[in-house]
């Protein structure tokens, strides 16, 4: 029987055992972020400046941000600190203290010394690989003084880290946290707070993180893959229906309802349309931002078509849907050729391994792709196969075009490890188990199944329906189950229930369960200790802004450590990490600077004298680079300033900004286009904008909308309110005018006016962005 429910996956069964440990902190507070000095900074002032950006999630204002003394124990600032390693048969919780554990190497003790992405690995082929730290922090037992466990580091995608400490009078090792590997090799974070009493013995902490894995023996236990096609409708008038499908495969992917999701072509309805490319890169975007493993074929709409020459032009679908998207993921395997036409991935669903190939329209049955796919086969003959095609079989099952008949005569049939084809292209759902004899003489079923859901007439095209594709090792058995997220519906109405949900043979390849490696992997590990001694306090900061205090007359050549808390109104509270730096040397008095020799001015137009008022600014800009003038050695100062050249200063005094396919292109911005590089970066980051799809490249900049771009440019977030009264306090340049004025970069004309509306010069220009540039180096 199919079943027609998803549910969450087990929960972990490892219970941790904290319930009588500090409680955890209001979960709103974000990590402090522009921290100063730098954690691990060097030859710091004796007086330094103590900031952070703060911040609560809800936008709530932060009551109190204090600022106090902190202990950090770790191999870099510690000496009262040992560490061991060991690899037992039993999960090491249940187990006491190892008394005959190695010592971990100089060379270890170096890669955990500091969080640097260095790293100390202890492996395990068949037991439970641990790293145990025994910390002396009998200095700072001071009554008021909270102890945190802080580790950094990772473990295989299918581990699990725990961090557990020894409880001294339950005599056990007490869990604290544990977080699963990830895909990606992420770094993963465990801390918690420990009780004093508990766990701190003659002045001493015992830490332990351990790798007690996953189960891999998955031989016999059901896994899903999704399947979803032919989203050309939902690209060209439905992308809420295409956003409720991606909202909803990524909760069921964090449920873990499926693993794997395969798209079958025709992306879009209009190759040539890039608002259709959007909608299909913003949901592509989100499965990569949910890590997500999945594939795309290009369909007969995705590519651009000369069936006189027979040519399949890739180039637009490789914008958006190319290598750059997938390379560098774990389950990609190789791709035929640059524009990503046809390639395969290899994913494993526990200890059952596949491949799955994706032959992009139009040259499927080329002599080309054949040899290709067949080597490719042949090189993976031990994985399950699944060939993915745009075009396969028609709604009654059969092969319309020489394509299909090529693929299956000289593809599917030669290659014993291909079990099914998935294909979309023709509006229908149905499918066919094919019977092949192998070139042994034995006998293979192969199912090919059709799911094109677009419909032909509105409204059907906007119906969402995708498939869900369930294995069952058991009985070699695979159940279909169709549904729309959009309609939390079951089965098209449309099509023969019958080829909707059903339930087909699946021969999967013979395997055994795989070996359980295990291995835990420490960046960094410290024993951090928050006290009560107080540095200073700022009350009521805004979320998002700086807090800051001064600490004074240090010593030179010394470490120091600090942290914040952070309480709100309702008294809740939360620690940062333990920061440190070391103060440098006392400062000498410095030396009078002697006058600079007068230059001679870069611009013939430009003196001294004439424009008196920017032109020192000019030559500040002109020296950077960020100006350069005209050919005829003149910067033409009085003419109003064109947008392009607006974006082209940008890029010259921000290089980072850099453009990147996929492009949102102005209709007046060709690809040719002499400034097409800085309006693209500076588009991108989000700095300038078009109307109605132009970007009016010669057009000139107004002074609202140059205090737009200087203060998204340079994120100038200073706090006020400007007096301009030919401003509208409610229209849009308004706060990016406030923000100008409070920064001092603008104090508006004579008349105490600030003329929104008429166009900058080239000289106020330059003017206004070397104030920002001045401004922002000096925050």
């Amino acid at each position: 029987m199919i079943k027609k429910i998803f549910t969450t996956a087990a929960v972990l069964t490892l219970v941790l055992t904290n319930a009588s440990l500090a409680p955890l902190a209001a979960p709103t507070f974000e990590e402090p972020s522009n921290v100063k000095p730098a954690d691990y900074a060097t030859d710091v002032s004796l007086n330094p400046t103590l900031e952070a950006i703060v911040k609560d999630s809800t936008g709530a204002v932060i009551n109190t941000v204090d600022f106090k003394k902190g202990v950090k124990y770790d191999f870099a600032s510690n000496k009262d600190m040992t560490g061991f390693e060991n690899d037992d048969a039993e999960n090491p919780l249940s187990s006491d203290v190892p008394t005959n554990s190695t010592p971990l190497t100089a060379q270890k003790i170096d890669a955990i010394a500091q969080n640097d992405n260095k790293t100390a690995i202890t492996k395990s082929s068949n037991g439970f690989p641990s790293q145990r730290f025994v910390v002396d922090v009998s200095k700072d037992m001071a009554a008021g003084n909270a102890i945190e466990i802080y580790w950094e580091g990772k473990t295989l995608a299918n581990g699990l880290a725990n961090l557990s400490a020894w409880d001294y009078k339950a005599n056990s090792w007490i869990a604290l946290s544990q977080k699963e590997g990830n895909s990606k090799g992420n770094e993963i974070v465990l801390s918690a707070e420990i009780d004093k009493e508990r766990f701190v013995k003659d002045g001493k902490v015992q830490a332990m993180v351990h790798d007690s894995g996953t189960v891999t023996n998955s031989k016999d236990e059901d896994f899903t893959m999704l399947w979803f096609s032919d989203t050309q409708y939902y690209a060209e008038d439905f992308p809420d229906v295409w956003t409720s499908m991606t909202d909803w495969m990524i909760k069921e992917f964090k449920n873990k309802t499926y693993e794997y999701a395969m798209h079958t072509g025709d992306v879009v309805n209009q190759v040539d349309k890039p608002d259709q490319w959007e909608v299909a890169n913003k949901n592509f975007d989100r499965l990569d931002e949910a890590n997500i493993p999945y594939g795309v074929l290009a369909g007969n709409h995705d590519v651009s078509i000369d069936t006189l020459n027979n040519i399949y032009d890739y180039t637009i679908f490789e914008r958006y849907v190319g290598l750059y998207r997938f390379q560098d993921k774990p389950w990609f395997g190789e791709s035929m050729n640059d524009k990503n036409q046809n390639h395969y991935d290899l994913f494993s669903f526990g200890d059952h391994d596949f491949i799955f190939l994706y032959l992009g329209f139009g040259t499927n049955g080329s002599a080309e792709t054949v040899a290709w796919a067949n080597k490719v086969l042949k090189q993976y003959e031990n994985r399950n196969a699944i060939l993915g095609m745009h075009e396969n079989i028609n709604s009654a099952a059969q092969y319309v075009t020489d394509e299909a008949r090529t693929v299956s005569r000289e593809i599917v049939n030669p290659n014993k490890n291909v079990k099914m084809v998935l294909s979309g292209h023709h509006h229908g759902s149905n499918y066919r188990v094919k019977d092949v004899t192998n070139e042994d003489g034995s006998k293979r079923e192969v199912l090919e199944v059709l799911g094109n859901y677009q419909g032909n007439t509105a409204p059907d095209r906007g119906q969402g329906y995708l498939r869900l594709l369930t294995f069952d090792p058991t009985d070699e058995t695979l159940d279909f189950i169709t549904y729309s997220p959009y309609l939390n519906d079951y089965d098209f109405d449309q099509f023969d229930p019958a080829k909707e949900s059903f339930t087909a043979n699946f021969d999967l390849a013979d395997v055994e369960a795989k070996p359980n490696p295990r291995q835990i992997e420490t960046d960094y590990l410290a024993v951090n200790i928050y006290t009560d001694q107080a540095i200073g306090q700022v009350k009521n900061v805004k979320s998002g802004d700086k807090a800051s205090v001064h600490w004074k007359d240090l010593s030179e050549k010394t470490n120091y450590q600090w942290y914040i808390t952070m309480i709100n109104a309702a008294g809740e509270n939360e620690k940062s990490p333990v920061y440190q730096f070391t103060t440098g040397v006392k400062e000498p008095e410095p030396e009078p600077e002697p006058e600079p020799e007068p230059t001679k001015p870069t611009f013939s137009d430009v003196t001294p004298e004439k424009p008196s008022w920017a032109y020192e600014a000019i030559e500040r800009m002109a020296g950077k680079g960020i100006i350069e003038g005209y050919p005829d050695k003149t910067f033409q100062w009085r003419n109003s300033i064109e947008r392009q050249h607006v974006s082209l200063m940008f890029t010259r005094a921000l290089p980072e900004l850099k453009s990147k396919p996929p492009y949102k292109l102005f209709s007046d911005v060709p690809v040719g286009y002499k400034y097409f590089e800085p309006i693209m970066a500076t588009q991108q980051a989000g700095i300038v904008e078009g109307y109605d799809n132009k970007f009016r490249p010669a057009g000139m900049l107004t002074r609202q909308e140059m205090a737009k771009v200087l203060v998204v440019a340079f994120d100038i977030n200073a706090k006020g309110s400007h007096k301009f009264p030919d401003v509208d306090p409610n229209g849009w340049s308004d706060p990016y005018i406030d923000a100008l004025y409070a920064a001092g970069i603008t104090v508006g004309s004579p008349d105490g006016k600030f003329n929104p509306k008429a166009d900058v010069t080239r000289a106020e220009f330059a003017v206004f962005m070397d104030r920002a540039l001045t401004y922002t180096n000096k925050q």
